[in-house]
């Protein structure tokens, strides 16, 4: 064999050699299958924070024409005003009031609703309700809301007449249930009962209670059944369904005697509010929850709207010279300038925080929205009648 032939097959060796991958061993069975593709590694991403839900601060206010003297009211019933719904400090709705509106300026007939004004008027004879300044339905007889329960497309109503005692139970105005005799427990400004006043859903069901004389009876969808009679020698001074179960409040409750007690719909009807009095010197206004508590807690001396959440209680005085004090259970404060708080609605407590809607009694000074420590003015000839907070689900 030449040197040329020996020359070419060390050249052909080097050139196999370098065609073999170095870090791959070589087996009598390997068939050289592609390696499949391994992504790459991508570090953990946190999840994104649930979306918060959406909470809406809605009042109501009347407006009169500038220069009117509203506080003396001398022309009431005749002269024009505007009923305002604002939404986050921003008016959502304008109502202009004719002799045709459902709606009149009495702060007590507005009630705030899932983000709605709810309002009552009663004319020739017949009481008229409506939504948004929209009449939804009317009824012959002059009667006054004290529930009102909007539940998906219906509409229930409580009333009471104005002259004399009974109430009437209505589903869209048709009646369900009257009573020539009976009172219901609770109304649409008594904060213990909710925005719905003395008629409320418990399991999803219409429900409400009232007195018949010494008769205490309960009205669940629509049927009415016998609760109990006034024990001897104390009074009931609150009724309300709580879970499935009927909680009475009595005069003497434990070893104290109650002024204006209210049961509250939580804890299953054990959170107790009122003026205690314990026999021994002055009484003061408080709370206490009756699976925990053993004595009241004292909010302050004075009589006062109590407003209670498991986050936070309150309670709001008020006097005919336009002073406004509240109490916490850790701080207290006052309006400073002589105002009005027209109605119990025109409070609330949100996430554990008062919420205040304030009209003052000089009538060049701006009605104020306190919240806790915030404060918003809002320029207008009239008043405020109401506030209220509305949760709804995040948005997606």
């Amino acid at each position: 064999m030449g040197n040329k032939t020996i020359f070419f097959f060390l050249l052909l060796g080097w050139i196999l050699s370098a065609c073999t991958p170095l870090d791959t061993p070589q087996t009598a069975g390997d068939k050289r299958r592609p390696q499949p593709d391994i992504p790459p590694v991508v570090p953990d991403t946190p999840e994104p924070p649930a979306p918060e839900p959406d909470t809406l601060l809605y009042y109501s206010t009347v407006r009169f024409p500038d220069g009117y003297d509203w506080q003396r009211d001398t022309a009431y019933g005749s002269v024009p005003f505007e009923l305002i719904l604002y939404r986050d400090h921003v008016p959502a709705l304008t109502l202009a009031w004719d002799s045709e509106a459902c709606f009149g300026p009495d702060p007590d007939r507005h009630h705030l609703l899932g983000g709605h004004l709810y309002t009552e008027c009663m004319s020739g004879g017949h009481t008229r309700v409506g939504c948004d300044g929209q009449e939804l339905f009317r009824f012959e007889g002059r009667e006054f809301l004290v529930g009102l329960l909007p539940d998906g497309a219906d509409l229930y109503t409580l009333s009471r007449k104005t002259s004399g005692t009974g109430f009437s139970y209505r589903k869209n105005g048709i009646l369900l249930l009257e009573s020539d005799s009976g009172t219901p427990f609770g109304d649409l400004s008594e904060p213990s009962f909710g925005p719905t006043g003395a008629l409320y859903l418990d399991h999803g069901v219409p429900v409400f209670c009232y007195r018949d004389g010494t008769q205490l009876y309960l009205v669940w969808d629509g049927a009415k059944s016998l609760i109990t009679d006034d024990p001897p020698g104390r009074q009931v001074l609150d009724c309300k369904v709580c879970e499935g179960e009927v909680r009475l409040l009595h005069t003497k409750f434990l070893s104290y005697y109650l002024l204006d007690g209210r049961l509250w719909r939580y804890h299953a009807g054990q959170v107790v509010t009122g003026k205690f009095h314990s026999g021994r010197g002055r009484g003061y206004s408080g709370w206490m929850d009756g699976l925990a508590d053993t004595t009241p807690r004292q909010l302050c001396r004075e009589e006062a709207q109590l407003y209670f959440t498991p986050e936070g209680i309150w309670a709001v005085a008020t006097d005919a010279a336009g002073g406004v004090r509240w109490y916490g259970a850790e701080e207290s404060g006052n309006a400073g300038e002589p105002a009005r708080l027209f109605t119990p609605n025109c409070a609330t407590v949100f996430d554990g925080q008062l919420i205040l809607a304030l009209t003052p009694l000089d009538m060049a000074q701006p009605l104020r929205i306190l919240q806790g420590t915030q404060q918003r003015e809002i320029y207008l000839n009239g008043y405020v009648s109401a506030v209220a907070v509305e949760v709804s689900p995040p948005a997606s």
